[in-house]
């Protein structure tokens, strides 16, 4: 091979080697703009990511403004009405002790006529039988006194000492009849007094449930009005809170989307490195779902658990106030076991709700029972069964509910504690 041609073919190795160099040193570039490119197009939804906080913290800090005076109006109705409820339980516990009070009375009187009709008949007997005799029985008193064969003066004496005695006894059969009359007139007067107080009890507790039942009517439409609007405010405050921790995790994972790039030489590794993103945490779960409050309406409520009652009773529940017809709901899933339609009893038309939970309850003076609600039929936490009213020995009272816990069925339990948790 000539000198010429050993050299053109070394020029053409030469060249070929620079262009090769070439390629591969555009082709990192390439790969280098590529990469910033990508780097860039990644911080650019950073930018709009953090910008979007400040937003989001604005309108959430507004929106618990919101949600904080509507608790606040919510909360100052329910004091308003609370103190009513309290204001006529106390009305109705006078009124029920003032009609046990006239019940011992009028035992008392009772007693007192029979212990009168008692005496009168002895003395009426004792009268009768000195009438027949036409005073012979002083003569004959005053000849046993100084007949007999023994008559020194201690015998005589003692004889008359049984005279004196037997005069005695007629004596106290007068004072128990003249007794008798006297407490008659003095129970007649404290009757008459006890009435009074009866008539002005009534009067008390009339007002006070009228005065409850106009504040509940009245304060229905606002009451319900602030609860839905509560309602809302929460649920767009839980969604805010979901969304907030959603841009979080979004930038969290285009940040470390950005480091990744930056650090990782890679094609593949970057790729797989920025789609990776964090899920946003579970939301808070509502631990009272499994338990509803038994009014869904405007409602006022005291501790009235074992409060008296006419007939000597005492109060085995909780009267929860309301407007009349406000729908009554299951407080728990579980079964009807019974139910009372007709306004008869004391607690006039009821429902019993034997609870998945193991516990029964009791819903009384119902206006009514939501049509296809009986016994053995299966009801959800929530569902309606009935709506309030004021039947049974409620009649012409407040319109309320009363409300009975029996855990396992047994005896009843205080159920406030439990109402005023779930309210």
């Amino acid at each position: 091979m000539s000198q010429d041609v050993s050299r053109k073919s070394r020029t053409g190795t030469i060249r070929q080697a620079a262009l090769r160099f070439r390629a591969a040193n555009a082709a990192r570039w390439l790969l280098v703009t590529a990469l910033f490119a990508g780097l860039v197009a990644g911080l650019i939804p950073i930018t709009g990511v953090i910008s979007q906080p400040a937003q989001a913290a604005s309108s959430l800090s507004a929106a618990q403004q919101d949600l904080k005076q509507a608790k606040a109006e919510l909360a100052a109705i329910q004091v308003k009405l609370d103190k009513l409820a309290q204001k006529q339980e106390n009305a109705e516990t006078k009124l029920d002790k003032t009609i046990d009070n006239i019940a011992k009375v009028e035992a008392k009187t009772e007693k007192a006529k029979k212990d009168l009709a008692r005496s009168r008949a002895q003395l009426q007997s004792r009268l009768v039988d000195m009438y027949k005799s036409r005073g012979s029985k002083s003569l004959e008193a005053f000849s046993t006194i100084l007949s007999g064969d023994d008559t020194s003066l201690g015998a005589v004496l003692g004889r008359l000492t049984m005279v004196a005695h037997l005069a005695q006894q007629d004596s106290q059969l007068v004072d128990q009849v003249s007794s008798k009359l006297d407490e008659l007139d003095q129970l007649a007067a404290e009757l008459q007094g006890k009435k009074a107080a009866q008539q002005k009890a009534t009067a008390e507790y009339e007002a006070a449930r009228d005065e409850t039942l106009n504040s509940l009517e009245a304060s229905k439409d606002q009451y319900n009005a602030l609860r839905a609007k509560v309602a809302k405010l929460e649920a767009e405050e839980r969604k805010r809170q979901e969304e907030a921790a959603r841009i979080a995790a979004a930038q969290a994972a285009a940040q470390a989307a950005a480091k990744a790039a930056a650090e990782k030489k890679n094609n593949q590794q970057h790729s797989t490195n920025t789609t990776t993103k964090k899920k946003p945490a579970d939301p808070v779960i509502d631990t009272s779902a499994g338990w509803v409050f038994p009014v869904q309406g405007p409602n006022s409520f005291v501790d009235s658990f074992g409060a008296p009652r006419s007939g000597g009773r005492t109060h085995k529940g909780t009267d929860i106030m309301t407007a009349r017809d406000t729908p009554i709901v299951a407080v728990v899933s579980g079964t009807i076991s019974r139910t009372n339609p007709a306004d008869t009893g004391l607690g006039g038309i009821t429902i019993y709700l034997r609870g998945s939970d193991g516990n029964t309850y009791y819903y009384a003076h119902l206006s009514s029972i939501k049509s296809g609600i009986k016994a053995g039929v299966h009801v959800d936490a929530g569902q309606v069964i009935g709506y309030a009213g004021n039947t049974g020995n409620a009649s012409g009272g407040a319109v309320h509910l009363h409300f009975e816990i029996h855990p396992g069925g047994g005896a009843a339990i205080d159920p406030y504690p439990t109402l005023i948790k779930y309210r």
